[in-house]
């Protein structure tokens, strides 16, 4: 009787069990299953902010049902389209939380993914050998996903990723290796990136082809609104290459409207650029002045988000730094505890220890000093950027000059708020050292009207008549 009644408390208690952890496993499955359906709804018509709020939900519930893996997805998925609307120092922030979680699982997949956002993230800050490393590493540990189609999808989009890096780095001969991987499952950027480079050899018939290559691809496949926006912005800059600008402004406003409302603010930024050349070009300049003037600001922004996501980045691979060395080092204590009568020995590898640690850090101050030097060499590049700008009446000529001469340009504007645009392009021209005949020139003037201007500078500026007007500007 007692054992019947034993047997029968234990079958209760077995299904009991069984029925919790077929209710854990249907969560879960729930919760993969939602984020899947996310994903395909909002990446496709690009609302990062609600795939970032529908993802803070699901690691609550991750963390509840002790779903770490699923939690650790989140903080990636997070990652990820805050990468996409620039917001780089809170991603590396999430990335951090995914990093410091996986430390502790072997998961193929979601390692190549955290990778894959890290190298998304260091290019959009410039960082592009950075970018490689990450990258690789996505690779690598794309190789362990079990899952063929998983596999593939990271896969291409690492290879669309690096062929971009090598393009800034002008490795020509990877770009077109990693080209040549991408078009087995290529997306609308690849033909346009290609249709670019035929805007720059003069090829119009060659870069419509490619443009319209990526168009079609819209038609065929699930491609998420950002695509779209870039073939508009992409035919924008077709049309004013063959010189049919209000044709121009149609696709490059409907591109704007989609990147405005997504929060592309970089593909934003080259919209407002190539805005700016249509009205130009329409002899439109208060409309050119007003998109040269949203370019500018948004520059600017742009350019003090990624200064702070850059410093939270060195923060990062610092942290990172520190925590393997106090691994290694708390390693190091308790293989040796048993053995602590043999000094000679730990002594020999304390100080083998230290030597890591200071080749670690030589290693860190070198990349540091070779990233000052990439910056130091910018900026005397930046001057005769400036100038050929110049020549070339580019309408971003006045924001570059405010970059490069940015005390002269505030000083000048906050001093004398009466000054126009065309005063202040004039100023620029005489700040470069340009003559009245070069000046003349690029501004399509007469030697006559640009002495008249001088003249009239001088005056409203209160410089005395004697006074060299240009020597002024020069100690301006």
């Amino acid at each position: 009787m007692n054992i019947k009644y034993f047997f029968e408390k234990a079958a209760i208690c077995l299904l009991l069990f069984l029925g919790v952890l077929s209710s854990g496993r249907s969560a879960i499955w729930g919760i993969d299953s939602l984020r899947k359906e996310i994903h395909n709804k909002w990446r496709y018509e690009g609302d990062f902010n609600n795939i970032i709020l529908a993802e803070k939900k699901l690691i609550i519930k991750c963390k509840k049902l002790g779903y770490v893996p699923g939690e650790i997805k989140g903080y990636i998925n997070i990652a990820h389209a805050l990468s996409g609307i620039n917001r780089n120092k809170e991603s590396l922030q999430f990335l951090d939380f995914a990093r410091k979680k996986l430390s502790k699982y072997d998961d193929a997949e979601l390692e190549a993914h955290m990778n894959h956002v890290y190298g998304i993230n260091y290019f959009s800050l410039g960082l592009h050998k950075r970018a490689l490393q990450r990258f690789n590493k996505a690779l690598e540990a794309a190789k362990r996903i079990s899952n063929e189609k998983e596999k593939q999808s990271v896969q291409y989009s690492v290879y669309d990723w690096k062929r971009s890096c090598f393009g800034f780095l002008g490795l020509v001969d990877s770009v077109y290796s990693n080209e040549k991987k991408c078009m087995k499952s290529p997306m609308p950027m690849l033909y346009i990136t290609i249709a670019n480079r035929h805007f720059k050899n003069g090829n119009i018939d060659s870069a419509e082809y490619y443009i319209n290559k990526a168009n079609q691809l819209l038609l065929i496949k699930n491609i998420p609104v950002e695509g779209k926006a870039n073939v508009l912005r992409a035919y924008g800059k077709l049309n004013i290459e063959k010189k049919e600008y209000n044709k121009s402004l149609q696709y490059l406003l409907e591109s704007l409207a989609i990147t405005q409302r997504s929060g592309f603010r970089k593909r934003t930024l080259e919209t407002y650029k190539l805005l700016a050349t249509a009205y130009k070009h329409l002899n439109n300049m208060q409309k050119e002045n007003e998109y040269l003037m949203k370019y500018s600001r948004l520059n600017d922004s742009l350019r003090e988000n990624e200064r702070v996501a850059l410093n939270t980045s060195v923060e990062d691979i610092l942290t990172s730094q520190e925590e393997i060395f106090a691994a290694s080092s708390q390693n190091f204590y308790y293989g040796f505890a048993g053995i602590i009568l043999v000094s000679t020995v730990i002594i020999l590898v304390i100080n083998n220890v230290h030597k890591v640690r200071y080749k670690k850090q030589d290693k860190m101050l070198s990349e540091k000093k070779l990233e000052t030097d990439i910056l130091r060499r910018k900026l005397e590049n930046l001057y005769e950027e400036v100038v050929q700008l110049a020549i070339k009446s580019d309408p971003s000529f006045i924001h570059k000059f405010r970059e490069a001469y940015s005390d002269f340009y505030n000083n000048l504007t906050k001093e004398n708020p009466a000054l126009t645009a065309n005063d202040i392009l004039f100023c620029a021209y005489i700040k470069l050292n340009f003559s009245n005949k070069e000046i003349a020139e690029y501004a399509h003037l007469s030697i006559r009207t640009v002495e008249s201007k001088k003249y009239r500078l001088k005056k409203k500026l209160g410089i005395s008549s004697e006074s060299d007007f240009n020597k002024w500007i020069t100690k301006y």
